[in-house]
C-alpha cells in the first residue's frame, strides 16, 4: 500500500537527523571507548538526531496553529471554499470546530474535494471529510481516493439523495 499521508520536507530533515547523528555518535563512541563504545553512540545519536531534526516540524505546526487562531471565522470559511489550500483544510474546519462554528456549510467544499479530478485533492478532502463529517463519511464508506474519478463520483453521489 502507498503511504497515504505522503512524504513532506520534515520527513526528510528526520531521516537526516537520524543518519548524521548515527554517523557522529558512533564516531564518538568509537574513538572514546571502542567498538561496543560506537555502537552505543549510534544509537544514542540516531536518537538525539531524529528528536533535534524533529524541531523544524515543531516550530513549524506552532506557527500554523498561531497563525490561524489568529484570523477570523469568516476568512478561515474563505480559503476552505475557494479549494486552493485543500491540504489544510481538516486544519481549517478543526479551527472553526474549536470556536464552537456551525460547520455544516462547508460540506459542499468538501464533497466538491472528494468529486475532484486530482486524486491528490480527493485524498485530502476524504480526510477532511471523515474528521469533520464522520456520519456523511459513513455513507460512502467504500470511497477510496485513489479509485477512478468515475467511481469516486459515483460514490459521492449518493450523497445527494
Amino acid at each position: 500500500m502507498i503511504n497515504q499521508r505522503g512524504y513532506t520536507i520534515f520527513d526528510l530533515f528526520s531521516l537526516g537527523g537520524v543518519i548524521a547523528g548515527s554517523f557522529i555518535g558512533g564516531k564518538y563512541g568509537y574513538l572514546n571507548l571502542g567498538f561496543i563504545g560506537g555502537l552505543t553512540g549510534a544509537v544514542i545519536g540516531a536518537g538525539v538526531g531524529f528528536l533535534l531534526a524533529r524541531l523544524p516540524y515543531v516550530f513549524a505546526s506552532l506557527s500554523a496553529k498561531r497563525s490561524l487562531e489568529k484570523e477570523s471565522s469568516e476568512r478561515l470559511r474563505e480559503r476552505l471554499r475557494k479549494g486552493n489550500e485543500y491540504y489544510v483544510s481538516h486544519l481549517l474546519l478543526a479551527h472553526l470546530m474549536k470556536r464552537g462554528e456551525n460547520i455544516a456549510s462547508e460540506l459542499p467544499s468538501i464533497v466538491d474535494l472528494i468529486k475532484s479530478e486530482s486524486r491528490e485533492r480527493r485524498r485530502f478532502g476524504w480526510a477532511a471529510l471523515k474528521f469533520a463529517f464522520p456520519e456523511t463519511a459513513s455513507k460512502i464508506a467504500e470511497y477510496q481516493p485513489e479509485d477512478s474519478i468515475d467511481k469516486c463520483r459515483t460514490l459521492v453521489s449518493r450523497l445527494d439523495q
